[in-house]
C-alpha cells in the first residue's frame, strides 16, 4: 500500500460530495494550539491535526506520577496529545512516554473468558507492579469488578506512584479469527457500541450487568476515570475484515462531535471514526477527556511492503492519518500499534530494512507515516520458552529465550522506543497465558478442548509464555520405577508437573559412552533404540553422547507430529537414524517471496537438541531453556542424569488428559496412553533396564506458585530509564 497524498484544505473544498459541508465539517478540528476555555471550536487546516496540550503542569523533580489533570472548559484532561506526544499531565510535570504491560483476566487452568483472578490476585499484582516500575496498565477490554475496585485501593495508597490505564474497547467478534470473513455490519456496530457504552460507564463506577453471554458481569461501582491515560478502539483488524467492508460500502466521510474522517477515508476507517466518537460522547457527558486512538498492527498498516510473502498481511491498510479528532476533544488522538519484532515475515525479506535493524527501521518507518500524531506501541515483546513460532533480528525471536534473555530483549526495545520518539511501549502481558496457542503447536492441540488444554503449560508453544510473573506448577512427587542396588546404574525415579515429564538416572560412577533411552506408548510396531539394540518397539528415544555433552531426542518418523504441518513431502523431517527423526517444530512452510527467484525453504526449529543447563529457579546458572543435566558435585560420588522433557515431545496432545497424538493420513488423532515401558541401555553393568511408568494425569487446576521471572533487574532498569519526566 502506499501513502495517501496528504489532502489540502482546497482539496477538500473540491471535494462534491463534501461541497455543501465542507466547512462545517472541519471547523471544528483540532489545531496546534489549545482552544480557549470558553470556546469549542476553531478553524484549522484541512487534514486533522494534533491538539496541543493544556499548558499548566510545570516540569518539576521526577517525583510524584498523581494525576494533575488540566481543565479545558467542562472537561478534565487527564493526557493530551501535543504534536507527536502523548503527555500524561502529572503533579511534578508532564510525562511523555507510557511504560507498561497487558493485563489479561487469567490463571493457570483457566481461560481468560473465566475472569478468574480475584480480588486478592490483583491486589498482590498490583502491588507487585508498582515494585518493578511499571506506569501504566493495558487492558484489551472490560474487565471483572474486582480489578478496578483494587486498582483504585491501590492508587488512594499509592498517590505519587499511581498505575494508569490504558483502556480497550472490543468485542469478541473483532479479536477472534474469522473463517468466513463479512463487512463491519450493523450488528456488530450495535454491540461495539454497547460495549463502548458499558466500558465507559464502568471506568466511571456506574455500570451492573446481570448476566452476558460474554464478558464480566457484576457491578462496577469504583471511579478510576482519573487514572485512565488513553483509551484504544477495536482490535488489531483482519485484512479480509477490512476489505470486504471496504468493497461493500461506500466511502463516507464521518463527522461527528468530537470525531471525523477526511473525504480519504476509506469505509472502514470512517466506521472506526464514528465509534470514538461515540466514546468521546460517553465520555464528555461524564467530564472527562482522555486520548482515544484505533487499534491496528502491521498486517493493516498503511504502508507498501512490496517483499510480504503473506499476500493478506499487505493487501489492505488502516490509516488513522485520516480520522481526527476536534477541539472539543481537547486529549486528541493517537497511532496505537501492535507491533511485534518477528512478524509479519516482511520485518526479514523487505530490503529497505536489511542494513540495520529491521524492526527498529521499520517503527522508524510508522513514525514518518504518522509524522504530527503520537505512536503508541500498545503490544511488542517476545516470550521466553522453549519452542520457537517465528525468527526475528537481533535475537528478537518470538520463542527459544530463556527468561534473561526475553527480559533484556523487552529491555532494549523499551529503551529504543524512547530513543526514536515514540510515545510509550506495553509488554503483552502480565502473566502467562496457559490456554494460547501458537502456529507451530497448533496442529498438535487441534482436537483438545480448550478448558482441557488450559491445565497443560506447554514449553514448545511460544505464546503461552509472555508472561512477566511465572506460575511454576508443583511437582506431583517423586516415584522410583527402577532399582538395582548392586548395578552401576541403582536407581531411576520420576516425577511431573504441568509441563514437563522429569527422568533421573543414578549412576555409581561417571558415564562415558553413548547412553540410549526408548519410550513405548503405544499398541503399534515401533523402532529399535538409535544404538541398534532392543526390540522394535519404541516410539521416542534419548540418545545421551556424554564426551560431546549432547542429547539429542527422536520420534518414529510415522508419529512425526511435523506431518500435521502441512509441508510438501520434500521438506519434511527425514529420518537420519535407523527410522528416527529428530524432533522439530515448523517455523514456517516453504514460500515464494516476491522479488527472489527461488522460494524460501521451509524453516524448522529442531528442538530435539536438548538444551543443557539448570532448571532451579533459585540457581545463579538457571536457565529456563533446560531440559537436562549431568549433575556429580564430586569425583568420588555417583552421577545422576536428570532430565525434564516437555509433554509434548513424548507426544502427548492433552497429558492431563492421559491423550497421545498420532497423525493419521496428515490429520491429527488423540488415542489414550494410560503409561510408557521404558528402557535404557548403556555399557554400565545392569544394562538394558525395563521398567514401566504409569501416565499421571490430572483432573483438576495444577497448584501452583508465583515469581517474577529471572532477568527482571534489565527490565526494572529500562523501566526507570524511560520514566523521566519531560525535560
Amino acid at each position: 500500500m502506499t501513502d495517501p497524498r496528504l489532502p489540502s484544505r482546497r482539496d477538500f473544498m473540491r471535494t462534491s460530495a463534501l461541497a455543501a459541508g465542507a466547512v462545517a465539517l472541519f471547523s471544528g478540528c483540532t489545531g496546534q494550539s489549545p482552544a480557549p476555555a470558553t470556546s469549542t471550536t476553531s478553524t484549522t487546516s484541512a487534514r486533522p491535526t494534533t491538539p496541543a496540550s493544556p499548558t499548566g503542569s510545570p516540569t518539576l523533580d521526577n517525583d510524584s506520577w498523581a494525576p494533575n489533570p488540566t481543565k479545558v472548559g467542562k472537561l478534565s484532561v487527564t493526557a493530551s496529545q501535543q504534536g507527536e506526544q502523548l503527555l500524561l499531565h502529572t503533579l511534578d510535570g508532564d510525562r511523555s512516554f507510557l511504560a507498561g504491560v497487558g493485563l489479561t483476566a487469567v490463571l493457570p487452568g483457566h481461560l481468560p473468558e473465566d475472569f478468574a483472578p480475584k480480588a486478592a490476585d490483583y491486589r498482590r499484582w498490583l502491588t507487585m507492579m508498582g515494585e518493578t516500575g511499571i506506569r501504566a496498565v493495558r487492558l484489551d477490554s472490560l474487565q471483572a469488578p474486582a480489578l478496578y475496585d483494587e486498582l483504585l485501593a491501590y492508587n488512594k495508597a499509592h498517590p505519587d506512584a499511581p498505575l494508569y490505564l490504558v483502556q480497550g474497547v472490543t468485542i469478541d467478534a473483532l479479536r477472534a479469527p474469522v473463517d468466513k470473513p463479512a463487512p463491519l455490519g450493523s450488528a456488530v456496530r450495535r454491540a461495539l457500541s454497547a460495549e463502548i457504552a458499558d466500558t465507559s460507564a464502568a471506568i466511571h463506577g456506574d455500570l451492573s450487568r446481570a448476566s452476558s453471554a460474554t464478558g464480566p458481569t457484576g457491578r462496577w461501582r469504583s471511579d478510576v476515570s482519573r487514572w485512565v491515560a488513553a483509551w484504544v478502539v477495536g482490535s488489531p483488524w483482519d485484512p479480509r475484515v477490512v476489505l470486504a467492508t471496504d468493497r461493500e460500502n461506500k466511502a463516507r466521510p464521518f463527522s461527528g462531535t468530537y470525531f471525523i474522517s477526511t473525504p480519504q477515508a476509506s469505509a472502514t476507517e470512517s466506521w472506526i471514526a464514528a465509534r470514538m466518537d461515540e466514546l468521546a460522547t460517553h465520555e464528555a457527558k461524564r467530564g472527562s477527556c482522555a486520548p482515544i486512538g484505533a487499534a491496528n498492527h502491521a498486517a493493516t498498516d498503511p504502508l507498501s511492503h512490496p517483499e510480504e510473502p503473506v499476500a493478506t498481511d499487505d493487501q489492505v491498510g488502516v490509516d488513522v492519518n485520516n480520522i481526527g479528532a476536534r477541539t472539543a476533544w481537547p486529549a486528541g488522538t493517537f497511532a496505537a500499534y501492535r507491533a511485534m519484532p518477528y512478524a509479519p515475515m516482511f520485518l526479514r525479506y523487505q530490503a529497505s530494512y536489511q542494513t540495520g535493524d529491521p524492526y527498529r527501521a521499520y517503527l522508524l518507518d510508522l513514525r514518518a507515516h504518522h509524522q504530527g500524531m503520537p505512536l503508541l506501541i500498545t503490544e511488542f515483546g517476545v516470550p521466553a520458552s522453549l519452542g520457537q513460532s517465528s525468527t526475528g533480528a537481533n535475537g528478537r525471536t518470538e520463542g527459544f529465550l530463556s527468561e534473561q534473555q526475553a527480559m533484556r530483549a523487552n529491555a532494549d526495545m523499551l529503551t529504543m522506543f524512547r530513543e526514536i520518539g515514540i510515545a510509550g511501549g506495553l509488554l503483552p502481558s502480565w502473566t502467562d497465558d496457559w490456554s494460547a496457542t501458537s502456529p507451530p503447536t497448533e496442529p498438535r492441540s487441534r482436537l483438545v478442548a480448550p478448558a482441557r488444554r488450559a491445565l497443560f503449560h506447554d514449553p514448545l508453544t511460544s505464546g503461552q509464555w509472555f508472561g512477566l510473573l511465572a506460575h511454576d506448577s508443583a511437582l506431583g512427587g517423586t516415584k522410583v520405577v527402577h532399582e538395582a542396588p548392586e548395578d552401576e546404574m541403582t536407581k531411576v525415579a520420576v516425577d511431573h508437573d504441568a509441563s514437563y515429564f522429569y527422568i533421573t538416572f543414578y549412576f555409581t560412577r561417571r558415564v562415558t559412552s553413548p547412553v540410549d533411552v526408548g519410550f513405548s506408548l503405544y499398541d503399534t510396531s515401533g523402532l529399535r533404540l538409535p544404538g541398534g539394540s532392543g526390540d522394535a518397539d519404541y516410539d521416542v528415544a534419548l540418545r545421551l553422547v556424554p564426551t560431546m555433552s549432547t542429547v539429542t531426542m527422536y520420534v518414529r518418523r510415522t508419529l512425526d507430529p511435523a506431518r500435521l504441518d502441512g509441508l510438501p513431502t520434500l521438506y519434511l523431517p527425514r529420518a537420519n537414524l535407523r527410522g528416527w527423526v529428530v524432533e522439530q517444530l515448523t517455523l514456517a512452510p516453504p514460500m515464494e517471496v516476491p522479488g527472489r527467484r527461488n522460494a524460501v525453504p521451509a524453516e524448522m526449529q529442531k528442538v530435539g537438541e536438548l538444551v543443557m543447563g539448570t532448571w532451579d529457579s533459585a540457581s545463579p546458572a538457571y536457565t529456563s531453556l533446560a531440559t537436562w543435566q549431568l549433575v556429580r558435585p564430586d569425583p568420588a560420588l555417583p552421577m545422576e542424569w536428570r532430565l525434564r522433557l516437555p509433554w509434548s515431545m513424548l507426544t502427548f496432545a492433552d497429558p492431563a488428559g492421559r491423550q497421545g497424538l498420532v497423525p493419521d493420513l496428515g490429520e491429527p488423532s488423540l488415542v489414550p496412553v494410560t503409561g510408557m515401558d521404558v528402557m535404557i541401555e548403556s555399557s554400565t553393568p545392569g544394562s538394558p533396564a525395563n521398567f514401566h511408568v504409569d501416565v499421571p494425569g490430572w483432573k483438576s487446576v495444577p497448584r501452583t506458585t508465583e515469581r517474577l521471572k529471572s532477568g527482571m533487574d534489565a527490565l526494572r532498569d529500562a523501566l526507570a530509564a524511560t520514566s523521566r519526566a519531560t525535560p
